[in-house]
């Protein structure tokens, strides 16, 4: 199954000790929720938040479609994740680039 698909679908993936989760935030109480895409890495033993801006959908759906898109963008090499943390930032990308089928 195409990894993009997979995540909208089940809301995670796991790979090479990562895991990327779809999850929602209103942190600022907005009466809209917000997506986000969490990292658990196992080196750390910590979730990191993807600080990288996903524009907001229509819905809840299309804003998960854009967390996707600006994961989809990483691994393509378009843009270069935020996560607070360079060396799970350097896994992420390789993650990414492995599921897209690139070395």
């Amino acid at each position: 199954m195409d990894w993009k698909r997979k995540l909208r679908e089940e809301g995670y993936i796991e790979l090479d000790g990562l895991r990327i989760e779809l999850s929602l935030d209103n942190t600022f109480l907005d009466i809209d929720y917000i997506p986000r895409v969490l990292v658990y890495a196992e080196e750390t033993g910590r979730w990191h938040v993807l600080r990288n801006p996903i524009p907001k959908g229509k819905t809840l759906e299309e804003g998960w479609d854009n967390a996707v898109e600006v994961l989809d963008a990483i691994a393509r090499g378009e843009v270069k994740p935020d996560l607070g943390e360079p060396s799970v930032e350097m896994r992420l990308v390789n993650v990414l680039r492995k599921l897209n089928g690139r070395p």
